[in-house]
């Protein structure tokens, strides 16, 4: 993939930032309020009122208007005014609302989120009532607080309080509508994408039976952002043309998502539709003279110049940009610019500019712990320093880049196991729900089908019967080259299929005994490297073979597992010669593995020496290619007597397995010199481990 080509795709994935001050999800505050005036001071009518009770009544009328229009610089002193006179007349009520635009204020006016979240916290207790509003709402405003703190646990505290609120419902209520949007922001944000698609749904449902377009509109957006998130452009387009079109009367979210629109056009290189869009989005930019959607606007447009080679016109927009960033502290959309000017500086060949640029957005990134910035920074700077012949800086950025890019894939291996658990709980929820909808149903239907499923399984047991006679004539009716054929393609799959049982087996049984021990970091940091290594075995066995590469890769996650497994009792070295690396070289899947495990297992786990060590070449040889393992352990011998000693019925196939394997990967399955074992000895003739040399055709 060309430079170029690599820029535009990594400034598409962030044309939307995944949790913005204010989410797209709460701008109805502003949309469809109506702009009230800030009252700097508290009007006559208010001095003129006579009991406590009507003061109340008017600062949180008044209060709740400013909220409405965005003017919040006399929110917090209203609040504190009114919290006074209702503890004074120990009206609780009126305490829990005030509570309440007190945390609002040190939220919107003030970003101060752990004073907002203690008088958040002091809502509930004066409405009991898990129905009343400010109690449902206050719960809302601390999950969200939290996640701007970044604080999983607590958020999520809250967050499962909202999901066995609303459960119940129906799906068009109103409260699970709005809260089904806020509870899948909050998956979103934490990269829960699966659990986040489902309640977006809950509320697009919910929208469309409520006929409530405005909101409707807003749901699919945000379902929008969240595909392009998933680099799924298609559905993102999907959603947000049908967005589109029910936010014709709300400003601000018709400007952003026709900009959304002309971002994910732009990355299918489908200028004409990205222009449209982009013009709509332009003229709501000029109505509401929104300067940072014009920084955003801008970016899109200039993309779309250098994808038409139009490059002084874009160096003229984001020379504009950069200025304009220059004064404020929008380091996201800075980032951004410099990434685009960066795709400018690639495309025009001047790739000193591009790293002075590309280094310019790794200082801001890192300043403001922007992972995924960082990594598009490294990626392009080491593509631009190779690009210049600066082989040397591109070494060091693409080590840095495959660190922090490692990085990254952990997090969200982490957040696809839970959203996994989120789902499996949900399916058991419901799954429950079901069962006991129907248990009386089920208690009256049971006699009456006994004799009917009796006959059904005579039935069922008559025709498998039959069934297999009649597969049975029919295969003894195949000729025999047919048969042989069939014979050997099925010896293949077994072979593998009994081999990754065997290896899975393992994992899980030192998954389970981290978790036996409760060391839950050892635990999770096991189960990381595991759904990693699984993935990798999944999407191996669709083919015969894989590249060399990417099976030194699965098998360096099962050593790293091993030493987990074993507490780091052992280090592990891989060679892999660099003709082989580097020509596209086949190989079957993790056929190494079973000797690698027998290293380990058998010839270093029971040793008491220190420094041990796991040795693995794999090297190009004529057109063979070579592969050594080599452990500095107890040896055969040793482990032989350990083994009778202590698993004397135990029967290990695995490696003849393997030996079947290669034999018929080597299309020579009467020949056993593919694999050579040797038994090694140090000065003294003792026992120093073993080296297994395995021999394949190169493919």
């Amino acid at each position: 993939m060309s430079t170029g080509k690599v820029c535009k795709k990594i400034i598409a994935m962030f044309t939307i930032i995944k949790r913005p001050a204010f989410p797209l999800v709460l701008l109805l505050i502003t949309c469809f309020a109506k702009p009230v005036k800030a009252q700097q001071a508290l009007p006559k009518e208010y001095t003129a009122l006579q009991t406590d009770t009507a003061r109340m009544r008017f600062l949180a009328k008044a209060i709740a208007d400013s909220l409405d229009g965005g003017q919040l610089d006399q929110v917090l002193d209203w609040s504190r005014l009114g919290l006074a006179m209702a503890e004074k007349n120990k009206v609780d009520t009126m305490k829990g609302i005030f509570y309440f635009n007190i945390g609002k204020a040190y939220t919107y006016k003030y970003n101060k989120f752990d004073s907002a979240i203690f008088y958040y916290k002091k809502v509930p207790a004066y409405f009991p009532d898990r129905n009343r509003k400010y109690n449902v709402f206050a719960i809302r405003e601390i999950m969200d607080r939290y996640a701007d703190l970044g604080n999983k646990d607590s958020c999520f505290v809250y967050l499962d309080s909202l999901v066995a609120f609303i459960d119940t419902m129906p799906d068009n209520h109103p409260k699970k509508v709005t809260l089904s949007q806020s509870i899948a922001t909050n998956y979103e944000w934490f990269g829960m994408f699966k659990t986040a698609i489902k309640y977006y749904q809950v509320a697009i449902n919910g929208d469309r039976q409520n006929k409530n377009y405005a909101g409707l509109g807003l749901a699919l957006a945000n379902l929008g952002v969240l595909y392009s998130e998933m680099e799924d452009t298609h559905k993102a387009i999907q959603y947000s043309a049908e967005a589109l079109d029910y936010l014709a009367d709300v400003n601000r979210p018709y400007m952003q998502t026709a900009a959304n629109l002309a971002s994910y056009y732009a990355d299918l290189e489908n200028y004409d539709s990205a222009a449209k869009y982009l013009a709509l989005s332009d003229s709501m930019v000029q109505q509401l003279n929104d300067d940072e959607q014009r920084v955003v606007n801008g970016n899109t447009l200039a993309r779309i110049q250098i994808a038409q080679k139009k490059y002084d016109a874009a160096i003229k927009i984001l020379d504009s940009n950069l200025a304009f960033l220059a004064q404020n502290d929008d380091k996201i959309n800075k980032c951004k610019t410099l990434m685009t000017y960066a795709t400018l500086d690639t495309s025009r060949k001047q790739y000193d500019a591009a790293k002075k640029h590309l280094t310019a957005m790794l200082d801001l990134a890192r300043q403001s712990d922007f992972k995924i910035m960082q990594v598009m920074a490294l990626q392009n700077l080491a593509l631009a320093s190779n690009s210049s012949g600066d082989y040397k800086a591109a070494f060091k950025y693409q080590q840095e880049y495959m660190r922090l890019k490692d990085s990254v894939a952990n997090d969200k291996a982490k957040a696809d196991l839970n959203d996994l658990e989120i789902s499996y709980k949900t399916l058991q929820k419901e799954q429950q729900i079901a069962l006991l909808k129907k248990d009386n149903d089920i208690k009256d239907l049971q006699i009456k089908e006994s004799n009917r499923l009796r006959i059904i399984y005579i039935l069922i047991i008559v025709f498998l019967a039959a069934l297999f006679a009649l597969i049975y004539y029919q295969r003894n009716r195949r000729n025999k080259i047919e048969t042989e054929k069939i014979k050997a393609e099925l010896q293949t799959q077994v072979l593998r299929s009994q081999m990754n049982p065997h290896f899975i087996f393992n994992c899980l049984n030192s998954i389970e005994n981290f978790i036996m021990q409760n060391d839950k970091r050892q635990a999770s940091d096991y189960l990381n490297k595991f759904s990693l290594l699984i993935r990798s075995i999944l999407d191996s066995s669709r083919n015969e073979v894989v590249p060399i590469a990417k099976d030194m890769e699965a098998l360096k996650l099962y050593v790293e597992l091993e030493q987990l497994r074993f507490n780091n009792k052992f280090s592990f070295k891989v060679y892999v010669d660099p003709a082989l690396s580097g020509g596209d070289y086949l190989v079957p899947s993790l056929l190494v593995q079973p000797f690698v495990e027998n290293a380990i297992v058998h010839g270093m786990a029971h040793s008491e020496e220190k420094d041990l060590n796991l040795t693995v070449m794999a090297s190009l040889e004529g057109d063979k290619i070579k592969y050594t393992i080599q452990d500095n352990g107890i040896g055969r011998e040793k482990a032989k007597v350990y083994n009778m000693q202590n698993k004397p019925y135990h029967k290990s196939v695995g490696l003849k397995i393997t030996e079947e394997r290669i034999n018929i990967y080597n299309e020579q399955p009467e020949k056993k010199e593919s694999i050579n074992i040797t038994d090694l000895y140090d000065e003294h003739e003792n026992p120093d481990g073993t080296r297994v040399e395995i021999i394949l055709k190169a493919i």
